[in-house]
């Protein structure tokens, strides 16, 4: 009798023993496949919100600006575009290159550069641009043109300033200060200083050197002209801005065409 009270108690420890060695075992195995939901689901949450970062510049930078392509180059200030499928001319606010194509004049210095360098852009750019309007400059100018800043690489660059800071274009104010007015100037101001385009010293053989880094320089500045000029010698205001700038602008005016010194030549021609 006691012989069997033995064995059975043998048995019943070793039972106990097995069962402890499994509940341990499951425990341990439990706690490790915890441990490591917990980094899986950060990796998860990561992996669907950068998108959403990426994702929101770009809108940013369209939301004020219509899409286009360009259709043709007129010259460095002047193009042609189609906005959903209808054909503009868009004249660019801010900036002003050598005439290539008006008939009453002759090609001036570095026209056909500040041309060629527009074709290039847009070609590079695969002729896609975006365009921004601005209130203080009015829709159109009195030839009808669609006045606009035109930008590229999705609208994160402005081709107007591009131009005015490689020296194939320089600031232009028409009448009433537009919105990147400060920021052009100082534009201008980077390429002189650095000779670039047509501020280089051998740029044109009809540009004299100007010292002083105050001082204006476009295509013809330093040319003699012979007599006073006065606003009635000038068909148009542009006209008359034109050569104001190019007598040394704001700096100088020897020929007393801008009155309340505001930078703007002849206000009161059309």
């Amino acid at each position: 009798m006691n012989y069997f009270k033995g064995r059975f108690k043998f048995i019943l420890a070793g039972i106990v023993l097995f069962l402890f060695v499994i509940l341990i075992t499951g425990i341990g195995g439990k706690t490790k496949t915890n441990n490591k939901k917990p980094a899986e689901v950060k990796s998860a949450q990561t992996e669907v919100a950068a998108p959403v970062i990426s994702d929101s510049p770009t809108v940013s930078i369209l939301s004020d600006k219509q899409p286009a392509e360009v259709l043709k180059v007129i010259d460095g200030d002047t193009i042609a575009v189609s906005i959903n499928g209808q054909k503009q001319t868009i004249r660019i606010i801010g900036i002003n290159t050598p005439e290539t194509v008006d008939p009453r004049k002759t090609v001036e210095c570095f026209g056909a550069e500040a041309s060629n360098k527009a074709k290039e852009y847009f070609k590079d750019m695969e002729y896609k641009v975006w365009l921004k309007e601005d209130s203080t400059q009015g829709d159109r100018d009195k030839y009808q043109r669609l006045l606009r800043y035109v930008f590229s690489d999705k609208g994160a660059q402005d081709y107007g300033l591009m131009m005015i800071k490689t020296g194939y274009a320089y600031e232009y104010t028409y009448n009433i200060p537009y919105k990147y007015q400060a920021i052009y100037k100082d534009a201008q101001i980077y390429a002189q200083n650095n000779k670039l385009g047509f501020w280089a010293d051998d740029a044109c053989s009809t540009t004299s050197q100007v010292t002083g880094s105050a001082a204006s320089k476009v295509p013809g500045y330093g040319k003699s002209v012979e007599g006073d000029k006065d606003c009635s010698d000038f068909k148009t205001q542009k006209e008359a801005q034109d050569f104001f700038i190019s007598q040394g602008g704001p700096a100088s005016d020897p020929h007393k065409l801008d009155q309340d010194k505001d930078g703007v030549a002849c206000e009161s021609l059309p």
